[in-house]
Parts: structure tokens; sequence; C-alpha cells
């Protein structure tokens, strides 16, 4: 069950705010128009650099 912390004043109004709300899915297909497709040009994508394994410490290397 959940419960609202009790232990955490309610924060002041300091004028921020924050909205997850995007346009709607008929503005995103509306606005592919397909001009707009034959221009677009595909993202790059930059994946993170993979966390380093065991075999990868150089200090362990050399026995």
């Amino acid at each position: 069950m959940h419960r609202p912390r009790t232990d955490n004043p309610e924060p002041a109004d300091e004028g921020v705010s924050h909205s997850s709300i995007g346009p709607a899915p008929e503005e995103i297909i509306a606005y592919w128009t397909p001009e707009r497709m034959a221009d677009a040009k595909p993202r790059e994508l930059r994946l993170p650099e993979p966390a380093p394994g065991p075999d990868d410490d150089p200090e362990a290397a050399g026995d």
C-alpha cells in the first residue's frame, strides 16, 4: 500500500513547473508531410561506451 511521506514538508511555490505533455499524435502525423519525409536525415546515434570488464584491467595482465 502506498502512503504519502509525512516527514517531508510541502515544497514552497517557487514558480517552477513541469509538464510531460507533448504534441498530440495527430499533430505529429500532420507535421510529417511527404516533403518533410523526403528531406529528413537520420539522426546520429551515439551509444555509451561499454563498461570495462575484468579482462580489460591493464594491471591484472602480465602474470
